[in-house]
């Protein structure tokens, strides 16, 4: 019962954190290029709402590892380590995400206090941090989240806890997914790019793909990550 409790739980919070994680796209959306203390203020509540989704988001993703450490610990304690590792820098990483949009919009009220000097340039500061962040934050954040894939969907095939299918289609969908991290990180590629959509998308299906099965199905039973010949020296003949 407990097995499938967390199952459950698992599910949900990957159901929350991509659905969050899509959202805050549409209320972030891209950077302008032009940037006016009016625009700022129009659009404060999206850019709050948007960085809000950023917070949920990590919050779903910091939840996992503790819930799930004690099934993969049975299979792989370093494993199980590296993945709760992984998966919390990937968190630390992805919290400017949601600082940097907020600051915008507080220095661009204070901005417009008659009051404010080097307002402008405050300003144009504190959005060029946050654009920056949009050149690293994203795929060094990207880069943790594709270890951390990698951690649990090679503990998951190796002990059959859900079909190996599913898990196969992870570690394969976690090479695009790479190039693309790798590829912004070196501005050869754009967040706005369609490439960016086809590479990330393989990984992101798969990943609601498992949540459903760990909301209907849970873990199946499976075996410790054992060498097979050992288990056969161990039977008496």
């Amino acid at each position: 019962m407990r097995r499938r409790t967390t199952a459950r739980a698992v599910g949900v919070l990957f159901f929350i954190a991509t659905a969050a994680g899509v959202l805050s796209v549409v209320f972030l959306g891209q950077p302008d290029t032009e940037l006016s203390r009016e625009a700022v203020i129009q659009g404060a509540r999206t850019t709050t709402t948007g960085a809000l989704m950023v917070l949920i988001m990590a919050a779903a993703i910091a939840m996992i590892p503790p819930l799930i450490f004690p099934v993969l610990k049975e299979r792989s304690e370093p494993l199980a380590l590296g993945y709760v590792v992984s998966r919390t820098v990937e968190v630390v990483l992805l919290l400017p995400g949601a600082i940097g949009p907020l600051m915008v919009v507080a220095v661009s009220r204070e901005a417009s206090s008659p009051n404010s000097s080097n307002a402008d340039a405050r300003l144009q500061a504190a959005y060029t941090w946050s654009q920056t962040y949009d050149d690293w934050g994203h795929p060094v954040s990207s880069i943790f989240f594709c270890l951390s894939v990698l951690l649990l969907n090679w503990v998951l095939y190796r002990s059959s806890m859900v079909p190996r299918l599913i898990s196969a289609w992870a570690l394969a969908a976690v090479a695009p997914y790479l190039a693309d991290g790798l590829l912004v990180m070196f501005g050869v590629l754009s967040l706005s790019s369609p490439l960016h959509t086809i590479l990330i998308v393989p990984l992101a299906v798969n990943e609601m793909v498992l949540a459903l099965w760990l909301l209907t199905r849970g873990f199946n039973p499976a075996t410790p990550l054992a060498d097979a010949s050992t288990t056969r020296r161990a039977e008496p003949t």
